[in-house]
């Protein structure tokens, strides 16, 4: 898995946009309320060469997720 940072802009332009014909970009905020992309391999090997590629050059960073704000089932 690779983690690709956002912009907002960035983020409006790919968010539920469909790089295949089953699978679409789903960004998520991190813990700093900031946008990111998680790619796993067969994502970015899908990715590779087509008209969504350059996503492959944005800066990689960490993920770290939100505390969840669901109860834990008892």
């Amino acid at each position: 898995m690779k983690i690709y940072k956002l912009t907002t802009e960035q983020k409006g332009t790919i968010h539920n946009s469909f790089f295949s014909s089953f699978q679409f970009f789903n960004c998520v905020q991190d813990i700093n309320d900031d946008w990111v992309l998680i790619l796993s391999e067969g994502d970015i090997d899908i990715i590779q060469g087509g008209e969504w590629s350059y996503i492959l050059d944005l800066p990689e960073g960490e993920y770290v997720p939100k505390p969840s704000s669901i109860p834990p089932l008892q």
